[in-house]
């Protein structure tokens, strides 16, 4: 059993190596009758490409899929506001059926598939590509494609760190020690993360325990005077928010918010729908249930006698996230719709309750609520009494301080590596 790191590299790198190309085919034609590869886009695993390597200095970006990478559009904001000329190339190393990143990306920025660590397809890839530099976001760390760029003089950074899996190394126990050495620096997620990398030879020059990356959504805006006036009208009042909740989701919503009540009789919900054109007629329907109701679209405001408010106009939810601190995040619930992006309502300081469902948003939801800054639930009791814990101002504002925490060390995370990166650039000189 290998132990040397180099050898373990060598070791691993060697058994990939027979029937490379044929392998590779192989496995590609496995993946598409499975249904886990893009038919028209298979050919990249083998490194091939229809799109051309643009001109001037370009940065790789690799992650581990577009559900994992919610910080990368942010990042390429940041870098191009130090260095405009710089072109960016993704890749992804796994496949999923949506495209939530291609979405958010400026049209210029090149997405690929990451090639496949058999046969000639990284070689094939560096060779077109001839980026100048790297930032892995993967935690899945790929032998073939870091010691490709390695050799091809490619400085690497290694962000969103944590210790690195270990898919089918258990005959090359040295592996991920090798592999930690090709990156010239390591931003981890938390200290817990970086004694991990520490254990398996980072270097302490190399590491920072820096967070995670932002996640690229700026603080909603509202209007200061809105929130002000409202803020008077609800005085001390307990509020929480239910951001976006979909049909299906209302009558759980309504129902834990009776349940709530009984041991806090002021309470207020503030109601968005998802649609919000939904808005009037479900005010309606909550006034032939019994409810005291408010709507904003009718110029309605949230009197102290108000017991639902359905705030149905557009672009508010900043103003909501501000003055609830307890959200709970519509399309969770259900699934009938996709789940809200978490960090709307943590980067504005309101503790995130959520369902099982959580769509392309699982990493960031399992972020917040790793870091204590969200809360599950599964039911509409258990929505009662999540919303009934966190009527205690000590438990909620612990919670939004965990949320503080974690939206702004992703802050810092973003702004090192796009200092390391821009160093970096000028080092080469180009």
């Amino acid at each position: 059993m290998a132990s040397h790191p180099g050898i373990a590299l060598a070791l691993f790198l060697a058994s990939q190596r027979p029937g490379g190309r044929s392998r590779a085919e192989r496995r590609l034609q496995r993946e598409l009758a499975a249904g886990r590869e893009d038919a028209d886009r298979g050919s990249e695993r083998l490194g091939a490409t229809s799109l051309p390597r643009p001109p001037g200095p370009l940065v790789w970006l690799h992650v581990g899929s577009e559900a994992e990478a919610l910080g990368i559009p942010e990042l390429i904001d940041r870098l191009r506001e130090e260095r405009d000329d710089l072109g960016v190339l993704i890749t992804t190393a796994r496949h999923g059926p949506d495209e939530l990143l291609a979405a958010r990306l400026p049209r210029d920025v090149a997405l690929q598939f990451s090639p496949y660590g058999t046969g000639p397809g990284v070689d094939t890839f560096l060779q077109h590509w001839r980026p100048d530099l790297a930032v892995w976001a993967d935690n899945r760390l790929e032998p073939a494609l870091i010691e490709a760029a390695g050799r091809a003089g490619i400085e690497m950074f290694l962000v969103d760190a944590r210790v690195p899996e270990r898919p089918g190394w258990r005959w090359f126990p040295g592996l991920r020690r090798a592999l930690l050495k090709r990156f010239s620096h390591v931003l981890a997620g938390d200290e817990r993360a970086a004694a991990g990398l520490r254990a398996l030879g980072v270097a302490e020059d190399r590491i920072e325990a820096m967070g995670f990356l932002q996640e690229g959504t700026a603080p909603l805006p509202c209007s200061q005077a809105e929130r002000d006036t409202i803020a008077e009208i609800l005085a001390a009042r307990p509020v929480w928010l239910a951001a976006g909740a979909t049909a299906g989701e209302v009558q759980m919503v309504v129902e834990a918010h009776r349940q709530a009540m009984r041991g806090a009789h002021r309470l207020l919900l503030v109601l968005v729908p998802d649609p919000l054109e939904d808005g009037p007629a479900l005010a309606a329907a909550l006034e032939a249930d019994g409810w005291v109701v408010g709507l904003r679209s009718g110029d309605d405001e949230p009197e102290p006698e108000v017991e639902i408010f359905v705030a149905d106009l557009g672009d508010e939810l900043g103003l909501w996230y501000r003055l609830s601190p307890i959200s709970l995040m519509g399309g969770t619930l259900m699934g009938e719709q996709g789940a809200r992006n978490p960090f709307e309502a943590a980067a504005l300081g309101s503790a995130v309750l959520f369902g099982p469902h959580l769509g392309l948003w699982r990493e960031s939801y399992e972020r917040l609520r790793d870091a204590g800054a969200a809360r599950a639930v599964a039911d509409t009791a258990s929505l009662a009494r999540a919303v009934e814990f966190l009527l205690s101002p000590d438990k909620v504002a612990e919670m939004a301080a965990a949320a503080w925490e974690v939206t702004t060390s992703g802050a810092e995370a973003t702004d090192r590596i796009v200092a390391l990166v821009i160093e970096a650039l000028d080092k080469r000189g180009v």
